[in-house]
C-alpha cells in the first residue's frame, strides 16, 4: 500500500474514532476540509460538520454503551470505503426505533473522499432493514416478521 493510501486510511480511522467513539469533535474538525459534506441514507439532507456532530451526539445519547467497530477498510487513491458496525443498547427512541433492553447492531458502508490530506465527503449507506428486524425480534419474541 502506498504512503498516501496508508495516510488516507489512518485519517478516516482517526476521524471515526474521534467523532463516533469519543465525541471529540474539537479535535476531529482539524481532519476535515472546509467544504466537508456528510450524507446518510436515513437523513434527507446533506450535512456539514455541525449537523453531523448534532446527529452523532443524538445517536450517542440514545444508545448506551455505543461504539463503532471498523470491520474493513478499502483504499483506492483518494476514495476510502469503510465497512463498520454501530452497536449499543437503544435506551431512548431514535429515528422511529423504540428503546429495547438488548444490544443492537447497525451495519454500514461509508464512502469517504480525501483531498489534500483532509476528508471532504462521507456517504453512509445504513442497513436499517436488518436493524428493524433486530428490534422487532426483541419487542415481539417468537413472532414472524411479515413484509
Amino acid at each position: 500500500m502506498s504512503v498516501d493510501a496508508e495516510n488516507n486510511k489512518k485519517l478516516v480511522s482517526n476521524f471515526i474514532e474521534l467523532t463516533w467513539n469519543q465525541g471529540r469533535f474539537h479535535l476531529a474538525k482539524s481532519l476535515l476540509g472546509r467544504d466537508f459534506t456528510y450524507y446518510a441514507s436515513m437523513i434527507n439532507d446533506p450535512m456539514g460538520i455541525d449537523a453531523m456532530e448534532a446527529l452523532i451526539q443524538q445517536i450517542r445519547g440514545c444508545m448506551e454503551d455505543f461504539s463503532i467497530s471498523i470491520e474493513e477498510i478499502v483504499v483506492e487513491g483518494n476514495l476510502i470505503v469503510t465497512q463498520s458496525t454501530f452497536s449499543g443498547t437503544l435506551i431512548k427512541p431514535l429515528m422511529g426505533f423504540h428503546p429495547v433492553d438488548k444490544m443492537v447492531a447497525l451495519h454500514a458502508a461509508t464512502f469517504w473522499k480525501v483531498r489534500h490530506g483532509q476528508i471532504v465527503e462521507g456517504n453512509s449507506l445504513l442497513d436499517t432493514g436488518d436493524l428493524f428486524q433486530q428490534v422487532y425480534r426483541i419487542v415481539n419474541p417468537g413472532k414472524a416478521i411479515a413484509f
